[in-house]
């Protein structure tokens, strides 16, 4: 039997982690042990990111160190970097490059080139939906499905639309299935996830109607990022009803706090939209928490506008905001409009994430001596990690704290994101 070693690294969003399980699931041919990037290999496979420009220059290191540790090994290079600089991809060490709208071919590359046959399941047309196919291959305690692909909204900023194509909905049941797979394997809370996700239209009520099918599964079910536009009272309504079995957390982005800016970039959302979104998730859904994400220095932001994205900020007030640097994509309308300076947008950004650290410390400061629960996802000499229902970071020390416990904690303290903690009782060993 062939018995082989693989490493798979995963570069950018958590489409590119069900995608890079679902292709380890395919490759059971090979019989192979999942060993870490850097590890001795024979097929390294690189799942890139292009989102930025210092996501595309991890992939270029990435691709470098892989070739050095494995110079024998069958390097394969696929997702969104792949898609946009195949010929600079193989220049770099590449076996082989395939690109996301090949993504589908990935198996078949990979086992022709160790002499393997395909077979119905490793050939295309596939989407690369789960990880259920051959079997599960991996030991997390979530597990992402990724229900919808591609983005048709083209923001002036963005390059996703180019690299990941039109949008594409995996059928319900489909899903349905999975879950229900990922469930009776253990798994102990399950995250949809897509490029897109609240454009999902595989279901004839959308996310929405989706999640109350999957309420029945019995797993603990959480949403990725999802788009303001997208995010309706239905759907808040139902997250509420069912919570916290369905996580009392939404990440909403955001972007700018200036309502030309939005326009500009063609969000689909205006700071009002967002408001009363926030507001009514909060009242709708107990234990609500809120995260979002926030680019500094969008082509043509004045200092005004930057500032009214802090307020802004200050308003909804999140518990988490991911700060990003704006970065020219080439191709996109905005790399062609006037630029913040460089120094300026680090400036601003600087600002961001200082003011992100305070709304983050307000935040906890109310949760420190309560109760909450957190679902153990490691264990590391001696110490477990995970996150609340409300997606805060959590440690915690105690006897007899194993992956996929669901514990009852006390908070003790905070640092930054992070929350400590400590069991409120005794772990049950036989949990």
């Amino acid at each position: 039997m062939i018995w082989m070693k693989i490493a798979v690294r995963t570069l950018g969003c958590k489409v590119n982690q069900v995608e890079s399980d679902a292709l380890v699931g395919m490759l059971a041919a090979l019989n192979p042990e999942v060993v870490e990037p850097g590890a001795a290999a024979d097929l390294v496979v690189i799942n890139t990111c292009s989102v930025t420009a210092t996501a595309e220059a991890t992939a270029r290191k990435e691709i470098r160190r892989a070739r050095r540790a494995n110079p024998e090994a069958f390097v394969v290079v696929t997702g969104c970097y792949a898609e946009l600089a195949p010929e600079q991809i193989a220049t770099l060490g590449a076996d082989a490059v395939v690109p996301n709208r090949s993504k589908a071919e990935l198996p078949r590359v990979i086992l022709e080139h160790f002499g393997l046959p395909a077979d119905p399941i490793t050939t295309p047309p596939n989407e690369f939906w789960g990880a259920g196919e051959r079997g599960l291959y991996t030991d997390r305690v979530r597990a992402f499905i990724k229900i919808q692909d591609g983005c048709n909204a083209g923001c002036a900023y963005c390059i996703i639309p180019r690299v990941r194509g039109r949008e594409r909905h995996r059928e319900w049941r489909s899903v349905l299935e999975e879950a229900e797979t990922l469930a009776a394997a253990g798994y102990k809370e399950l995250v949809l996830t897509g490029v897109r996700l609240g454009s999902y239209a595989g279901h004839p009520r959308g996310v929405a109607g989706l999640l109350s099918e999957l309420a029945a599964v019995g797993v603990p079910l959480r949403l990725s990022s999802i788009e303001p536009e997208d995010t309706g009272p239905e759907l808040l309504e139902i997250i509420g009803r069912h919570a916290p079995h369905i996580r009392p957390h939404l990440h909403l982005s955001l972007q700018t706090g200036s309502e030309r800016l939005l326009e500009l970039m063609g969000r689909r959302y205006d700071t009002s939209h967002y408001r009363k979104l926030v507001s009514s998730a909060h009242e709708l859904i107990p234990g609500f928490a809120l995260t979002t994400d926030v680019i500094a220095g969008l082509p043509t932001e004045t200092g005004g506008e930057h500032r009214a994205t802090l307020t802004f900020l200050r308003e909804v007030h999140p518990s988490r905001v991911h700060v990003f640097t704006y970065t020219p994509r080439p191709g996109t309308r905005a790399a062609r409009l006037p630029q913040v300076p460089r120094a300026e947008r680090k400036r601003r950004t600087r600002e961001l994430i200082a003011l992100a650290a305070e709304l983050a410390e307000a935040r906890v400061r109310p949760l420190l001596g309560r109760r909450t629960t957190v679902l153990v996802e490691r264990v590391r000499s001696g110490v477990a990690y995970g996150h609340t229902p409300d997606y805060y970071e959590a440690e915690l020390r105690g006897e007899g704290l194993t992956a996929g416990q669901e514990v009852e904690v006390v908070v003790e303290a905070a640092e930054g994101y992070t929350l400590r903690a400590r069991p409120a009782r005794p772990v049950d060993l036989k949990a």
